[in-house]
Parts: structure tokens; C-alpha cells; sequence
């Protein structure tokens, strides 16, 4: 099952729209919702379990999590018919979805989403360590 399904879209869109988008077919909405699920799983699934995540339903599901899942889907329904008649809101929100993707991966948000085994997982954007040394140094 979907993280968000089609009536979560309702909170930003009016159904008429969405109809009016998707030619009323179920199946193009699946498919803006499975894409904008893969987007968020190709940019924070380094750091967090998005199974565990997706799999919550209701209340439990992180609020910040589904909105940007839903504005990434209501941008994707808008893309699929033309770029050119994007509303001005629904762009704004596009990006604000795609920062807060970024801003969660790279820790600048303090989120509470399941985080993955940090020992066990690679492509962290964190380097420690130091250069070595420059210059003469004798005494």
C-alpha cells in the first residue's frame, strides 16, 4: 500500500482538478504518487528507512514527510499534462518539497523518521579526519 493515497492529494488540490488532470483515471494518480515515493526514496534513503516510514498509515505517518510526498505527486499530475500551465503555487511547492528533501539529508532538519544502521550503510555525506601537514617544520 501507498504511503499517501488519492484523497491526501485533496488537502492541496480540489478533486475536480485532479479529475480534471488525470482525465478521472485512478491509475495516472498511482503513478504520480509512485513517482514522487521513489523521488524521496532516492534522496533520503541513505540515511533513513523509508520502509519503516511508508508503512505507517493514519496519524502515524511524519507530516513533513507526507507533505512533501504530496506536493511532489500534485507537481508530477501537473507535469503529465503540460509544463507550461504549472500554477505559480504548485512550482513554489515543488521546491520547497525538493529543499526539504535536501535539508533532511544532509542533517540540517531535525526529523523524527526512522533512521537506518549507521554503521552498516555507505554514501554518507560526513568525511572526518585531517590533511596531512604542510611546510618545514625544523627546529
Amino acid at each position: 500500500m501507498a504511503f499517501i493515497i488519492k484523497t491526501d492529494l485533496y488537502r492541496y488540490l480540489e478533486q475536480s482538478t485532479i479529475d480534471q488532470l488525470t482525465d478521472s483515471t485512478d491509475s495516472i494518480v498511482t503513478e504520480a504518487i509512485e513517482d514522487a515515493e521513489d523521488r524521496i526514496r532516492e534522496k533520503i534513503s541513505p540515511r533513513y528507512n523509508l520502509t519503516t516510514e511508508y508503512a505507517k498509515t493514519g496519524t502515524n505517518r511524519h507530516r513533513g514527510l507526507m507533505k512533501c510526498a504530496i506536493n511532489l505527486a500534485i507537481f508530477n499530475l501537473f507535469q503529465r499534462v503540460h509544463i507550461d500551465v504549472l500554477p505559480e503555487g504548485r512550482e513554489f511547492a515543488h521546491q520547497e518539497a525538493e529543499k526539504w528533501l535536501d535539508d533532511v539529508f544532509k542533517g540540517r532538519l531535525n526529523v523524527t523518521l526512522t533512521t537506518n544502521d549507521e554503521a552498516k550503510e555507505e554514501g554518507w555525506p560526513l568525511r572526518w579526519g585531517s590533511q596531512t601537514k604542510k611546510g618545514n617544520q625544523s627546529f
